[in-house]
């Protein structure tokens, strides 16, 4: 159901305009989002790490994180690392995106943290992610301002370092690598 309800929000929202920096943070039940949105057009990447664990049970490669991503185009296979919690985060995002009336590209990053200690199913991903988004946007004037506040800000919450995320990111990778219509004006 999140992945239909969210693909015919997604056909609505990549009518509307590029968004501009911002960050959302909140959550519940000790699933905790951190929601970077970027101007440009839709692409989204989920990652969720459990905190304190060295492998996160679900990462096809061993990592202490998993991950699925989607550029513009969609999805043509089932998120097999982040399964439905992907698309019940996307969901979230995309009807902040409807009611902002802007497009983005979005990296999401959610953190299992010990309070989460019986495992009660996707809507807690779906209504952590809502949670966060519920909050007050921070916003920043350029991407290396809002990444370098996440890094910080996410080292003082819980201790972590998300170079290794950023590092690994495909939404970050493709973004430097995808040429802008705006480069040629």
């Amino acid at each position: 159901m999140d992945d239909t309800i969210g693909k015919q929000l997604m056909t609505e929202i990549k009518d509307f305009s590029i968004g501009e920096y911002q960050l959302y943070f909140g959550g519940s039940w000790g699933n905790y989002y951190l929601v970077l949105f970027f101007p440009e057009v839709w692409s989204y990447e989920l990652f969720e790490s459990y905190l304190g664990y060295k492998v996160n049970p679900w990462s096809k490669e061993g990592n202490f994180y998993s991950t699925d991503y989607e550029a513009y185009e969609g999805r043509k296979e089932y998120a097999e690392e982040t399964a439905g919690g992907y698309y019940a985060a996307r969901l979230a995002i995309l009807e902040k995106m409807k009611s902002l009336k802007r497009q983005h590209s979005v990296l999401a990053l959610r953190f299992i943290t010990s309070e989460y200690n019986i495992p009660l199913g996707v809507w807690v991903c779906r209504e952590a992610s809502r949670n966060a988004l519920k909050e007050q946007p921070l916003r920043f004037s350029s991407e290396e301002l809002m990444v370098k506040y996440a890094q910080e800000f996410l080292q003082r919450k819980f201790g972590f370092e998300i170079g290794v995320l950023l590092k690994e990111s495909r939404l970050l990778k493709e973004k430097k690598q995808q040429m802008r219509m705006s480069q040629f004006l």
